[in-house]
């Protein structure tokens, strides 16, 4: 195996296991929800935590610094994931959570004509691929509702699709040259401070639980934060913003999994297959595009 090419497996590995992390974020707000944590309370909660711990698990204070227009940026990638985060549970209070789920993760296709539009990556037959497997994958893997839809949640949850996007092709450029343990901490600290800030808008913050509602909140701050999104940004230092947004596709695969496991919720045939075809697209990627 070359360099580029175990470069490139251990990158997409990152994010992959990024993607399966990431999926523990429904156990815990469920977990949350059940103990009574509001939605403002639980998101707060979670970036502020994630921050913190972030700043006590960096060694040195100095090591931090950044340049301005670099801070700048991992300041707009965290009002980018609170946006997202936002949009993302508007919508699904309009519309079914599995379609929420699915407009959410078209965000590889946009990533797709952000890099190809703005840095000239052509995704290639490999690429094209992988993508079309990971949709064909969710879509099963979350299905499609019956009922009639409400137009504004659909477009929330584009919405909210477009801000992940934005996310992910941003930091590809922000992560050059920057640890990932320390862009993440700058990314959790900037979504902390905003989400603290609108806290008081959106019904507070209410910090006084009971031990058990804290060990969810921590779960989202660790699991569902932190860990993962460290592993992002240090496989956007080894893959394209494509490669890492088709190899994410695994968190709602992972969630699935997780809730039978968990939560005792049943698996039909239909996500099992999605699941395959999911796990296909990444070993697309993983070989690489021979275009």
């Amino acid at each position: 195996m070359t360099d580029t090419a175990g470069k490139r497996t251990g990158g997409i590995l990152l994010v992959v296991l990024a993607g399966c992390s990431f999926a523990s974020i429904g156990i815990f707000n469920r977990l949350a929800a059940a103990r009574g944590v509001g939605v403002p309370t639980a998101l707060a909660l979670r970036f502020a935590l994630a921050a913190l711990l972030l700043w006590a698990l960096v060694p040195r204070r100095n090591s931090v610094r950044l340049p301005r227009a670099r801070l700048g940026g991992l300041a707009l990638m965290g009002a980018l994931f609170v946006l997202e985060a936002g949009l993302f549970f508007v919508s699904s209070r309009r519309i079914p959570v599995a379609l929420t789920a699915l407009l959410l993760y078209l965000y590889p296709a946009h990533v797709m004509i952000l890099s190809w539009a703005f840095r000239g990556e052509r995704p290639g037959r490999g690429g094209l691929l992988a993508l079309a497997l990971a949709l064909a994958g969710i879509t099963l893997a979350i299905g499609f509702p019956a009922q009639r839809l409400d137009l504004l949640g659909v477009v929330l949850g584009l919405a909210s699709s477009l801000g992940y996007a934005a996310y992910m092709f941003l930091g590809a450029r922000m992560q050059r040259g920057v640890p990932a343990l320390v862009a993440t901490l700058w990314i959790s600290t900037f979504a902390a401070l905003i989400f603290l800030a609108l806290a008081p808008f959106l019904g507070g913050i209410h910090p006084w639980m009971p031990p058990g509602a804290w060990a969810s909140v921590a779960g989202l701050a660790i699991l569902g934060t932190v860990l993962p999104t460290v592993l992002v940004m240090e496989g956007l230092s080894r893959i394209t913003a494509t490669q890492a947004s088709i190899a994410c596709t695994v968190e709602p695969v992972a969630t699935a999994l997780m809730g039978a496991l968990l939560l005792g919720e049943r698996l039909q045939a239909l996500q099992l297959a999605g699941g395959a075809l999911v796990i296909a697209a990444v070993l697309v990627l993983s070989l690489g595009d021979r275009s």
